[in-house]
């Protein structure tokens, strides 16, 4: 399509090249703005950078602003999961879980609640053992959508739960022993470790 006068009203009349025929419908040009778009969003490059400091960037790409993929349903038993949730800010927080390879899924909730739990959870086959850090939220979700997967705490984050009991210099006994024992805990890196420990 190119450009083929106006009409009386001003609007822009559009000819194709190849049938001759004319009507006032624009080009379409989502599919070059979302390639802009892209590949701002997979480069080094800041917005400020930009020719107006990105404002015609903003306008032109504004509608792939809200697109949220989607994980994908992953099909494949994996014999270790581990989850964890991120809090990016007050009322947000980013549900991961993944392999000992890559992720396998995410979801963006308000907070670790076992519906934001079971709907990340619902995507992914069920695992042999997920590792977790034992917050009521994920265990709920965690029975009802994969009721014959085990659970294991993970040791981070029973160890972070003791020093924050503890505090990383204890002045009573009974703390002092918990506080070394935690932190013997975080060593336990095979199954030989494990039988030794503590």
């Amino acid at each position: 399509m190119i450009r083929h006068w106006k009409t009386k009203a001003g609007r822009q009349r559009w000819r194709c090249k190849t049938c001759s025929i004319t009507n006032l419908n624009p080009i379409n040009n989502e599919a070059k703005q979302l390639i802009l778009f892209l590949n701002w969003l997979l480069s080094h490059t800041r917005q400020v950078d930009m020719p107006g400091q990105g404002r015609s960037f903003r306008r032109d790409t504004q509608q792939f602003w809200d697109i949220w993929p989607l994980p994908p349903i992953v099909d494949e038993v994996h014999p270790v999961v581990y989850v964890d949730g991120i809090h990016l800010g007050r009322e947000a927080v980013f549900l991961i879980a993944r392999s000992d390879r890559h992720v396998l899924g995410w979801y963006v909730a308000r907070s670790e609640n076992s519906r934001a739990w079971k709907a990340s959870l619902s995507r992914i086959a069920p695992p042999d053992l997920v590792v977790c850090d034992g917050g009521s939220g994920f265990m709920k979700a965690c029975k009802t959508t994969w009721p014959d997967t085990k659970i294991q705490r993970c040791v981070f984050h029973v160890f972070t739960q003791i020093k924050t009991a503890t505090t990383t210099r204890p002045k009573l006994e009974p703390n002092w022993e918990l506080y070394q024992l935690g932190k013997r805990l975080l060593h336990v890196k095979t199954l030989d470790s494990a039988t030794q420990w503590p």
